[in-house]
């Protein structure tokens, strides 16, 4: 008993914190739309894409790992959840500070931190946690432990709640052209706009999707990583005459696919809602301060409490047991004597 006892504190030390994080709603401030996707494979025919934003396919974005173990879960809930939807799903690996995933991108992370990093660092103390998943840039989750009956019908309840109107905001219908190969090419996108439009609440950006790709070495269990974010490219566009459209037409370089020709390209458009672009910096800094102390403070309880608290309640309950243990120890020389 003496052995099992220290074995089973060490084991409670390490695990991970069970609780669920609650999702964070982030449509009052920011949304994305767009999703439509075009396949750029030697075999491919289609040169265009696009469509009415009312139409467009919903965006799930996922922030992975080849090592997180309950990423895979988390995935797998979310594609049950999905089940035959119309969904983009854009999966962003880790890269700064990453020795082992090797398909993250600096500008991948930099948008995720510059879009969710001050929510998700309010959530769960971190701003590039994985797993989190996102959808329509609208709701955030992280983690894998469900806050309802599963982590299933959580997503499906997020992805209901997550689609604004963003004819409200300027946008009506997005469109694109790749005049080229699975190697480079020009890339021609629009956005038709409405009165509501202000190009500075709105960015652009092209995402270079690998539908599969195979690592072995990751260690969480997989072979395949599905459609991989390859890179993230930043769009510049400007208003024609009319006012009635954005976008524009630039020269791209892709990146090679990890293995196989199973390329595409993304279109994504970011809105920032006036509500948000009209915070005052003072206010703004502010409240980044509370949210970054609040993560803090959070994390610092949760390493006193494993690092500190428990153990030595774990301490205690051991002197405890084994003075107890002593006083019911019968010395048979005594017993021997008394008969």
């Amino acid at each position: 008993m003496r052995k099992i006892l220290p074995l089973f504190l060490a084991f409670i030390m390490l695990m991970p914190v069970a609780n669920a994080v609650a999702p964070v709603d982030l449509s009052a401030n920011r949304a994305m739309t767009g999703g439509y996707m075009l396949e750029i494979s030697n075999n491919s025919t289609v040169t265009t894409a696009g469509g009415l934003l009312t139409d467009a396919p919903s965006i799930a974005e996922v922030y992975t790992a080849t090592w997180c173990v309950n990423c895979v879960d988390a995935e797998h809930a979310m594609m049950d959840a999905i089940g035959s939807d119309d969904v983009t799903i854009l999966a962003y690996h880790r890269y700064i500070g990453e020795s082992q995933d090797p398909f993250g991108t600096e500008e991948g992370d930099n948008r995720w931190i510059d879009l969710y990093g001050e929510s998700s660092s309010a959530a769960a103390g971190m701003m590039r946690a994985a797993p989190t998943i996102i959808f329509n840039g609208t709701q955030l989750r992280v983690g894998s432990a469900a806050e309802g009956d599963s982590l299933q019908a959580d997503y499906e309840e997020l992805l209901a709640e997550s689609s604004p109107d963003f004819s409200e905001h300027g946008g009506t219908s997005s469109q694109f052209n790749w005049d080229g190969n699975n190697s480079s090419g020009a890339f021609t996108w629009s956005l038709d706009v409405n009165s509501n439009f202000n190009a500075s609440h709105w960015k652009h950006r092209l995402m270079v999707v690998e539908h599969s790709a195979y690592f072995p070495d990751g260690s969480n269990g997989l072979e395949y990583y599905e459609d991989v974010v390859r890179a993230v490219i930043t769009l510049e566009g400007e208003l024609n005459s009319s006012g009635d459209m954005f976008g524009n037409t630039t020269t791209l370089d892709l990146p090679a696919a990890w293995d196989g020709d199973d390329l595409s390209l993304v279109l994504v458009h970011e809105v920032v809602f006036p509500e948000d672009m009209g915070r005052d910096s003072g206010e703004s800094e502010e409240g980044d301060r509370e949210e970054t102390l609040i993560g803090i403070a959070i994390w610092v309880g949760v390493a006193i409490f494993f690092c500190f608290i428990l153990p030595l309640a774990g301490a205690a309950f051991i002197v405890f047991f084994t003075r107890n243990e002593d006083k019911h120890v019968v010395n048979p020389y005594t017993a021997q004597s008394n008969d």
